[in-house]
């Protein structure tokens, strides 16, 4: 039995560390995540990590950084998909990850010249070349950063969407029917991204994830003898405008 895991690890799409360093800051809380949206929808936390994600000179001033994120994972879409393929394509379809990040100084008391909007946009900076990154990490091929669409957070903030593509390589999986051995050529299945990175308050949220962006439906017919064709229809049943509705939803709920 051959067997294609989709995204895979729980740190698909999660958002640690993006830059190696280490500061004084201390616990910081996690992010307010719409808990009841994830459990409805069959979410389970995968993993929390505590980064220092900044640590820059701006002028004579230094900042740094300190973020804890959550991620979660689509159990229940997994198991579905698991459960239609037999067993063949397997591990995380969809990922959601949030991060609260904290700053010293305060960020909304830097001093001298130094400006929120400009920590801002560098911590969103790092945070997108980091999302890009751990797409491929887990095996997407052709990842790239496609545009940006308007987005709106519950608490009316709008910082705007980074949207993402990549190619996820399924290849070729085989399975049993009627005594023969069927084959089918995937081949890849198409994987979207979204980011958004804004201030709440004093802090960061930085909020994103990963789903399929396209369903895989196809029909093998095979002949066993002169006389009997046997046809295999295969429909994952994956709905990218429902995941790409619930992710935003998540982000948008976030803070």
């Amino acid at each position: 039995m051959n067997r294609r895991r989709f995204i895979g690890g729980v740190g698909a799409v999660g958002l640690g560390a993006l830059a190696g360093c280490t500061n004084a800051l201390g616990t910081v809380a996690p992010p307010d995540v719409p808990q009841d949206q994830l459990d409805e929808g069959g979410w389970e936390q995968s993993d929390r990590t505590e980064e220092t994600v900044l640590d820059e000179s701006y002028g004579p001033v230094n900042v740094t950084a300190k973020s804890t994120t959550l991620t979660y994972s689509d159990t229940a879409l997994a198991a579905e998909i698991e459960d239609k393929t037999l067993g063949r394509i397997d591990g995380t379809l969809s990922i959601y990850a949030a991060s609260h990040i904290n700053f010293d100084p305060n960020l909304n008391n830097l001093p001298g010249d130094i400006g929120r909007k400009e920590v801002v946009s560098e911590v969103e900076t790092q945070a997108r070349a980091q999302f890009e990154q751990r797409m491929r990490d887990q095996g997407l091929e052709n990842v790239e950063e496609v545009g940006e669409a308007e987005f709106t957070t519950d608490s009316g903030k709008s910082p705007g969407l980074a949207t993402y593509r990549g190619e996820f390589p399924v290849g070729t999986i085989s399975f049993d029917a009627s005594g023969e051995t069927f084959t089918l050529d995937v081949g890849t299945i198409e994987v979207a991204g979204d980011l958004a990175v804004w201030n709440e308050g004093d802090y960061v949220v930085v909020a994103g994830g990963a789903y399929p962006a396209e369903n895989y439906a196809e029909t093998v017919d095979k002949d066993l003898s002169d006389a009997i064709n046997v046809t295999i229809d295969v429909d994952l049943g994956l709905t990218p405008d429902e995941y790409r509705t619930e992710v935003r939803n998540l982000m948008a709920a976030t803070r």
